[in-house]
């Protein structure tokens, strides 16, 4: 008799899932081909579309147009300018005449150095030999006569003696000596101020700046090749005695200038040789200002070219 060891049974369940309801797996080869595919057409759209436009370059040329003269305009400045200049002056002699008078019958001679002292007691000296003719035989008889220049002995006003100072007898028998005009021209030594070249320079230099300034602002915009003058008149003039003066300084400018409108337009026809297209951020510079049969100007100009393109796209056919 056998003996079986009884175990529990177990129970297996099993399902039947028919094969189309099973999950597929992914298939990468064909979404990775089609994203490739998409990225190619990306980069011909770029390419055909980037290297069909050209990037902006730097152009620059020459060119000249016609300009004008601006008129002259005039700005006008006084002041008062102080005197630095110290002067000097020496001491003068007074000079006149001496009439000497001769009343004997020859002739005599007072010799040049006499000296004469008037009733002032200013002293003169005779600065010629007189040569007295003798007494002429008229009724009554005349006085032979003799003039001769003369100066005072001391320099300065006090030989400015009045006529008639000098009314004496001298010399010799007979004689008599007078001075029928007064005598003049003695000054004193004295210090004085006046004005000088540089008081009107050093004035002028520091003024005329802004005075410039002001003077070009008159003139109309755009003005090029700008140049001015100065004139400047003193009263009184540098040289005289003075401790101030009214300085007078004018200063005159010119220019030359252009049509802006022309200027626009000359560049715009000229930009039409780089073919279609934009000039963008055109700058320009003075060359030359010359005159001929008229004003001039050269400019040098530079600018930003951008040209017109077209732009093609590849045709997606279905």
């Amino acid at each position: 008799m056998r003996v079986v060891d009884e175990q529990p049974m177990e129970t297996l369940h099993l399902y039947v899932i028919p094969e189309d309801e099973l999950p597929r797996k992914p298939d990468y080869p064909s979404i990775i081909g089609a994203i490739f595919a998409l990225l190619c057409i990306l980069a011909i759209l770029g390419i055909s579309v980037f290297s069909a436009v050209p990037t902006a370059h730097e152009v620059s040329f020459t060119l000249t147009i016609p300009g004008f003269h601006l008129a002259p305009v005039s700005k006008t400045l006084k002041t008062t300018v102080i005197a630095t200049g110290k002067g000097h002056t020496q001491a003068t002699t007074a000079t006149g005449i001496i009439t000497f008078y001769n009343g004997l019958p020859y002739t005599q001679i007072v010799p040049t150095g006499t000296r004469l002292t008037g009733a002032d007691g200013v002293s003169i000296i005779t600065d010629a030999d007189a040569v007295i003719p003798p007494v002429a035989k008229t009724t009554p008889p005349t006085d032979g006569h003799a003039n001769v220049p003369a100066h005072a002995l001391i320099a300065g006003v006090q030989g400015n003696i009045s006529a008639g100072d000098i009314n004496i007898a001298c010399c010799a028998t007979s004689i008599i000596a007078q001075n029928p005009y007064n005598f003049t021209g003695g000054k004193n030594a004295r210090d004085f101020t006046y004005l000088t070249s540089q008081d009107v320079t050093q004035t002028t230099a520091t003024l005329l700046p802004a005075l410039q300034t002001q003077a070009l602002s008159l003139l109309s915009n755009p003005r090029l090749n700008p140049h001015c003058s100065t004139v400047t008149h003193s009263e009184p003039t540098a040289g005289k005695e003075t401790t101030s003066a009214l300085l007078t300084i004018i200063e005159t400018c010119k220019a030359d200038s252009y049509s802006e409108k022309s200027l626009i337009h000359t560049i715009t026809t000229y930009s039409k040789q780089f073919g279609k297209g934009t000039l963008t951020h055109a700058q320009f510079f003075l060359v030359s200002v010359t005159e001929k049969k008229g004003v001039e100007i050269s400019l040098y100009v530079v600018g930003q070219w951008h040209p017109f393109v077209m732009r093609s796209f590849p045709s997606t056919g279905k």
